[in-house]
């Protein structure tokens, strides 16, 4: 265990290079993986819609009266019918809405039900229980990519990881960005996936591999220039349904927010959610507030907050 912790060390460090240094220079050409596999399928097309009633009309105008928010299952069918290419437009007015009105858990709950249906799934073998460390960014620290480091030692450590990430969006360096500087090769199938876990207990998924359907709205995201909920959706979308979860939040009322959510959904079977003084992490420089739910499936949750500044953690 000491030497396997030594060399997972010496690895973190180069993660941690990697990251301040992927969008300096040209990323070298993919060719090996966490395991070597085969080369990725191209994504299959999310359900056809010929037969689909594709407008959101319906819950644009329930939330324009504003005498109620939208159900877990209006949200569910909303975001299914966007993540199936409804009209941009009617997008773009929903997700202001939304925003304007403040998303509930039980919409976020059914937004993450819609993303989940609409995902390539990846089964792990013998229902393996997997650990995902993950963030929401935004914070506009542009820190070192800690949570990638820091599935390398969970994995090191005994931990099974499904590791879910993307490009950067919002920060310097993404998860994707800093491992692809590293000769991971990060866009494989769920196949592959499966078979980088087996081999050596951890594995990444890459967004675009894994949720195609967001092609559809990537466009408007960017038209619209403005923080929607699909900010904070990719944490609770686990391709692989890691049932434990570390979740870093850029803002403290989203603590809240994602939690209900992760209990409504009731996937995650033990999740800590992370807010440090204006970032997404753990920070050394101030208080941490710690949010942890246990056996999230209604009504037998547990809940619990605290802030520690001492890196003690009452788990």
């Amino acid at each position: 265990m000491v030497r396997t912790l030594f060399r997972c060390g010496a690895l973190i460090l180069h993660v941690l290079a990697a990251s301040s240094s992927a969008l300096l220079t040209s990323p070298p050409s993919v060719s090996r993986a966490f395991v070597v596999g085969r080369s990725p399928l191209r994504s299959r097309s999310f359900r056809s819609s010929t037969a689909i009633e594709m407008s959101l009309k319906p819950y644009i105008e329930t939330l324009i009266a504003g005498e109620r928010h939208l159900t877990s299952e209006e949200t569910q069918d909303a975001f299914g019918l966007m993540l199936q290419g409804a009209d941009d437009v009617q997008v773009g007015a929903l997700l202001t809405l939304l925003r304007a009105r403040g998303e509930t858990s039980q919409e976020i709950a059914g937004m993450v039900r819609a993303m989940n249906e609409a995902c390539h799934r990846v089964n792990l073998i013998d229902d393996a229980k997997a650990l995902d460390i993950v963030g929401t960014g935004g914070d506009g620290a542009d820190t070192i990519n800690i949570s990638t480091a820091s599935v390398v030692l969970a994995a090191a450590a005994g931990c099974i990881v499904a590791k879910a990430g993307n490009r950067s969006v919002s920060s310097a360096c993404g998860s994707a960005d800093v491992l692809e500087a590293l000769g991971v090769k990060v866009d494989l199938t769920p196949t592959q996936v499966q078979e980088c876990v087996q081999a050596c207990r951890i594995a990444f998924m890459f967004a675009p591999v894994n949720h195609p359907a967001m092609r559809h709205v990537a466009p408007i995201r960017k038209a619209l220039g403005v923080r929607t909920c699909f900010n904070i959706l990719g944490p609770m979308t686990n391709a692989a349904g890691a049932q434990r979860a570390v979740i870093g939040v850029f803002q403290k009322d989203l603590m809240e927010l994602m939690a209900g959510a992760l209990v409504e959904v009731g996937r995650v079977d033990h999740a800590v959610i992370i807010h440090g003084i204006g970032l997404d992490e753990i920070s050394p420089l101030g208080p941490a507030t710690i949010l942890e739910i246990k056996n999230v499936a209604p009504p037998s949750s547990k809940e619990k907050q605290y802030e520690t500044r001492t890196f003690e953690f009452d788990l």
